[in-house]
């Protein structure tokens, strides 16, 4: 199935959507830690599930774009264990790990669902963590969307996967190699983001705020983030999932990223693939209101 609606890629219209970020953040408390969560609305939770070297202030445009829209909705938003702002650098601490911050999804579902099954909205790295927690426990969770879902051990399993995969290296994880290398964390985090985003080289550092601010608060978690090891998965793993999802691409993003995309897809027991016509891997970033207005479409179906 394809959206065929027109994507804006006006960067300064995602700054304006999210020039508000912080104002709406709070503290939650679970097991004794203070966990930083946005909480818009009453009604069935829906959790929002950030990405690598980001934080819950991702999704401000969004929900602020879907408050009006799925107003019996009780959107969530939260920072995973040991992203947003914070003091640098954190250095390789145990608990942050994929295990970890399946754990800590399970924990705030299990807080904010008041009994009832959470819908999640997931971005690259929160795709696998969502995906391990919706197998862990599935009765906590009734459905999904994941915005190009990040799972590289499915990678191994695909002609073509390792390829691929190191086209990624190559042009995403080795130049922010490099700069962390030096020392350049936050130079690393811009590479990165610019290869990610399929940004040009330079450019992240004058993206419009809050986003290079939220990219050099989380380049802290690089050192961290890269020593982590992989979950094991399989297709057959994620087949076991019974909850309907929907996986939505970008058509121009990076290869092994489609690839992994699509696999999921495959592997799960009900999904639904949605191509968006002239994104890439940024488009939450890129264009929020687009994004709230597939949520929102989706959030219907599953009425």
């Amino acid at each position: 199935m394809t959206i065929t609606s027109n994507i804006a890629w006006s960067l300064a219209a995602a700054g304006l959507a999210l020039i508000t970020t912080c104002l709406h953040a709070e503290t939650l408390d679970i097991d004794g830690r203070a966990v930083d969560v946005r909480i818009e609305g009453e009604g069935a939770p829906v959790i929002f599930v950030h990405g690598a070297l980001s934080d819950l202030r991702v999704w401000d445009g969004v929900i602020d774009a879907l408050a009006e829209k799925v107003p019996d909705r009780r959107l969530v938003s939260y920072t995973q264990r040991h992203f947003g702002p914070g003091d640098a650098p954190i250095g390789l601490p145990k608990d942050f790990n994929r295990d970890t911050h399946v754990s800590d999804l399970i924990r705030l579902t299990e807080t904010v669902g008041n009994g009832t099954p959470a819908i999640l909205v997931t971005w690259s790295y929160g795709g696998e963590i969502g995906l391990h927690a919706v197998m862990r426990r599935p009765e906590l969770f009734g459905a999904a969307i994941h915005y190009e879902p990040i799972l590289f051990p499915l990678l191994s399993e695909l002609p073509g996967g390792k390829r691929a995969m190191q086209e990624k290296v190559r042009t995403v994880f080795a130049p922010a190699v490099g700069l962390a290398k030096q020392g350049d964390l936050n130079g690393a985090a811009m590479r990165f983001m610019e290869g990610a985003f399929l940004m040009p080289e330079g450019s992240a550092a004058d993206a419009p705020l809050p986003w290079p601010t939220i990219w050099q608060d989380n380049s802290k978690t690089i050192p961290a983030y890269g020593a982590m090891a992989p979950l094991p998965v399989t297709c057959e793993d994620l087949g076991a999932i019974t909850a309907p999802a929907v996986i939505l691409e970008g058509s121009e993003s990076h290869i092994d990223t489609v690839m992994m995309a699509d696999r999921v897809s495959e592997c799960l027991d009900n999904a639904l693939t949605i191509n968006v016509p002239g994104a890439n891997h940024g488009i939450p970033m890129r264009a929020p209101e687009q994004f709230a207005d597939m949520v929102t479409y989706v959030l219907n179906l599953l009425r």
